[in-house]
């Protein structure tokens, strides 16, 4: 199974939107989308699975329009860290940027387990179909937390062993059925 893990294309800045959840690509944003579209039409996606915030999704539409025939799930559970997965912490505020590193480390232990659930869920479908080809559409963080759990770590990992991905990145996680795992690569250009 082949696994490419995917970065939404460039979007405007978060630290000025109101709601993290509307936040839209720029111009270049688009135009990555578009070539993460032509690379997944390369790679014979078969299965996407995407973030349902605003700039995954117009990242998800260039592909499903590049692939109208695939199979696609929107999943809130591929959502980047939010104040939501702090459970009402009545001290944080919406910009993750302003929360101190406590309220990460919860909000990134709430992340993964959320991640890991829709990892589970992808996994069974795509197997139980015969998909071989799975894309996976989120945010820096949960590729982060995905490229973490395919080297065998946890979000703990996540502060010691940090990923510069870039918006539009991109990465090959192929799974033989034996669970061993090979990381093809990261950032590659599209």
């Amino acid at each position: 199974m082949e696994i490419y893990l995917l970065v939404h294309g460039q979007a405007e800045s978060l630290n000025r939107a109101a709601d993290p959840y509307t936040v839209a690509l720029t111009a270049e944003g688009r135009e990555q989308a578009r070539r993460l579209a032509v690379a997944c039409r390369g790679w014979g996606i078969q299965f996407l699975c995407a973030s349902t915030m605003l700039r995954a999704q117009q990242t998800a539409d260039a592909i499903h329009d590049a692939l109208p025939d695939l199979v696609r799930w929107d999943l809130d559970e591929l959502e980047d860290l939010t104040l939501d997965d702090l459970q009402g912490e009545p001290t944080a505020g919406q910009l993750v940027s302003t929360w101190t590193a406590a309220q990460r480390r919860l909000g990134y232990e709430r992340l993964w387990i959320r991640l890991m659930a829709a990892w589970a869920r992808i996994e069974i479908y795509a197997r139980t179909y015969g998909l071989e080809r799975i894309a996976i559409l989120g945010h820096e963080s949960t590729v982060a937390l995905f490229l973490l759990r395919w080297l065998g770590l946890d979000w703990r990992a996540l502060d010691q062993l940090g990923f510069a991905l870039d918006p539009g990145a991109t990465c090959k996680v192929i799974l033989d059925g034996q669970e061993h795992v090979q990381i093809a690569w990261i950032n590659h250009p599209v």
